[in-house]
């Protein structure tokens, strides 16, 4: 079964094509930007042209469903349904956080903590072992984080917050690749069990930010 994977949850874009039963990765694109509307399908087609495959043989679209940033993730999930839709392609999905740990897991670290910055001061953090996750979804200030033993702390919120969230771990020096969300992680950590159209839902854990805007904003009240 060959899988196309992507995720657009956070600044980096990320796309991979693997080898299902196998979970190898052929080949795999991630592109820092801004805008994900404009990388994402061109991610797509470097990433297939560089494994060699054609857009009709993919039996399988994994995306990241969050959380992170609203619109990137809106943006994947509408990306996989009209891909999917496109090729006859089924559907799967999988947690951010959870492609995120999943590098530090098969590297050899038992227990990891994946934390990403999630702005207003806030981060996204789950902590995950060799078992699969052990917490649900924090989202709270880095300095209210607070664990049993210690972890190896990656991602961009560890990077951003090192002085506040070192006393729960080790964090690997800024520019380790642990501290990207990659669609090769995707390609490790999810079940690719098939889902429906309907149930490719974002995880958002709090309100959007255009929401937050929205309410502060004293013209759109009634």
């Amino acid at each position: 079964m060959l899988i196309l994977a992507l995720d657009a949850s956070t600044p980096v874009v990320t796309v991979a094509v693997a080898e299902g039963d196998t979970r190898e990765v052929l080949a795999e694109v991630s592109v820092s930007s801004r805008g994900a509307s404009e990388t994402l399908l061109p991610a797509v087609d470097t990433a297939l042209d560089l494994a060699g495959e054609e857009l009709a043989r993919v039996e399988r679209v994994l995306v990241g469903v969050g959380p992170g940033t609203f619109t990137g993730i809106r943006i994947a999930a509408a990306t996989a349904r009209s891909l999917a839709l496109a090729t006859g392609a089924g559907l799967s999905k999988n947690s951010t956080l959870a492609a995120l740990a999943a590098p530090a897991l098969s590297g050899g670290y038992r227990d990891v903590l994946a934390v990403l910055d999630a702005r207003r001061g806030q981060v996204f953090a789950q902590r995950f072992s060799e078992a699969g996750l052990t917490t649900g979804i924090f989202c709270e200030g880095p300095e209210e984080l607070s664990l049993e033993g210690a972890a190896l702390v990656v991602g961009d919120g560890a990077v951003r917050y090192r002085d506040a969230l070192s006393r729960l771990g080790k964090i690997p020096p800024d520019a380790s690749p642990l501290h990207r969300v990659t669609a090769a992680g995707h390609v490790l950590s999810a079940n690719l069990a098939a889902v429906g159209r309907e149930e490719l839902v974002p995880i958002y854990v709090r309100e959007p930010d255009a929401e937050v805007r929205r309410d502060l904003n004293p013209w759109s009240r009634p």
